[in-house]
């Protein structure tokens, strides 16, 4: 098969992987014969490979957009970008969506990409305010649909269809089975892939109970138990329970990071970040971090507030136990919550050890005010941070690089000196911004 002069075994390749898995073969071979593909699989399955692989074999070297990929959120639009950055396609690829600089979406825009990835506003905004052509969108995909009218982006969907005549291959992807598709979308005659809903893990469900007024120390409780390197999220139904539990951690002194609609897009995507380099080892988060952002394998879920529906329960605890990883689910409850309808029978107590204590994590993050559009590569920080004789390869941790700025881990044991032998230095004879990321 070749997509635009690169070779399915290629881009596989570029992602690391030896091959599709059953799921991503089923959805590349109904493209061959389907227009509209309806794509069923849970979290972590690799959904997002199945439906960029299936629109690739449908582009052809006509100018304009061709492909617009949906997503409901920030976070999820930036791991589709990522996913086709990885690839190394020869087409480019634009990300639009709240939160990031509109004049500069719009600048990108002066050479029209192939493939255009953003959320529902921002991609109508872009579209009513003419900086691009709509008419040339010939494959439109929906990731997280479901998410997405469950957000209440419903009327964007519906403006931004009016504006797509000729998008006459569409993917809708979901992780929830039982969803009603608009009639606006004009889904006829779709076919239908479906992956099991399952998981190759184990996931084990405990809980602990505790006065109402104990709750944030039950969940203290909860997190001393975690042992280094072992990492949690901890969810709440809300911004406020979510800022309640920050304060009560900061006046024990966890470190933690946060995640949730209330924060600004820098602040939401360091706290990812460092929850994925190892430097906070607990995310405090509300629902949209349940599916579609780029976080790794977790020891424990725990359900601060019990989630009001089924399917947000299986969806938080789909963050563990994926694939072949296990972890464990915790619920805390107080004495007058009653058990959930979706659990069937009452969970096992998880044991609290008294004596232990959450440890400091490993790492810290540090924060460069330089990116890829100031010529700065991980290459060239490794180069940097790897200059002084005290560090070492094994001190530096995940670095990761975005257009204006980089996160780079540092072993919390070498920090400090780090930090100080850093001052005025330049990178690449540039000047650069390096602090304790916030």
């Amino acid at each position: 098969m070749k997509i635009l002069n690169t070779t399915k075994e290629k881009i596989l390749e570029n992602l690391g992987f030896q091959d599709l898995n059953v799921m991503q073969k089923s959805t590349f071979d109904a493209s061959k014969k389907h227009s509209n593909i309806l794509l069923l699989a849970p979290t972590g399955s690799g959904k997002t490979v199945a439906f960029i692989m299936s629109v690739l074999s449908r582009i052809t070297r006509k100018k304009g957009v061709q492909v617009l990929i949906i997503a409901p959120t920030r976070e999820l639009v930036l791991q589709i970008e990522s996913v086709l950055k990885k690839m190394k396609l020869p087409v480019k690829v634009n990300a639009c969506y709240g939160g990031h600089s509109f004049q500069q979406e719009k600048k990108n825009f002066s050479t029209p990409p192939t493939i255009l990835v953003g959320t529902p506003g921002r991609i109508l905004d872009h579209i009513e305010r003419k900086t691009f052509d709509s008419i040339t969108v010939d494959h439109l995909v929906f990731d997280e649909f479901d998410k997405s009218l469950e957000f209440g982006f419903s009327n964007q969907m519906e403006s931004i269809m009016k504006y797509l005549p000729n998008a006459n291959s569409k993917i809708l992807a979901s992780a929830t089975q039982s969803i009603e598709i608009p009639s606006y979308i004009h889904f006829d005659n779709y076919f239908t892939v479906e992956s099991e809903f399952k998981t190759e893990g184990t996931l084990e469900i405990k809980q602990i109970t505790v006065e109402k007024e104990e709750k944030l120390e039950g969940l203290l409780d909860v997190l001393n138990q975690l042992e280094r390197g072992q990492n949690a999220i901890v969810f709440a139904n809300h911004r406020e329970a979510c800022d309640r539990i920050s304060e009560h951690l900061d006046e024990h002194r966890v470190v933690y990071a946060t995640f949730h609609g209330g924060l600004e897009q820098e602040k939401r995507e360091a706290s990812l970040t460092k929850f994925r380099n190892g430097s906070a080892q607990v995310l405090i988060a509300t629902d949209i971090a349940a599916r579609g952002i780029d976080i790794p394998e977790l020891d424990y879920v725990i359900h601060y507030q019990l989630a009001l529906q089924e399917s947000t329960f299986t969806h938080r605890n789909g963050r563990t136990a994926r694939m072949k990883a296990s972890g464990t689910s915790i619920l805390i409850r107080t004495f007058g919550d009653y058990l959930p309808p979706y659990l069937d029978e009452e969970p096992e107590t998880f044991e609290i050890d008294p004596t232990k204590q959450i440890e400091k994590p490993e790492w810290v993050t540090f924060y460069i005010g330089k990116g890829k559009k100031d010529k700065i590569s991980k290459f060239d920080l490794v180069g940097f941070f790897l200059q002084f004789d005290f560090m070492h390869k094994n001190d530096l941790g995940l670095i990761e690089v975005k257009d204006f700025s980089a996160h780079v881990a540092i072993r919390r044991s070498r920090s400090a000196q780090v930090f100080k032998a850093v001052q005025k230095k330049k990178i690449k004879s540039k000047s650069v911004k390096i602090q304790y990321a916030k």
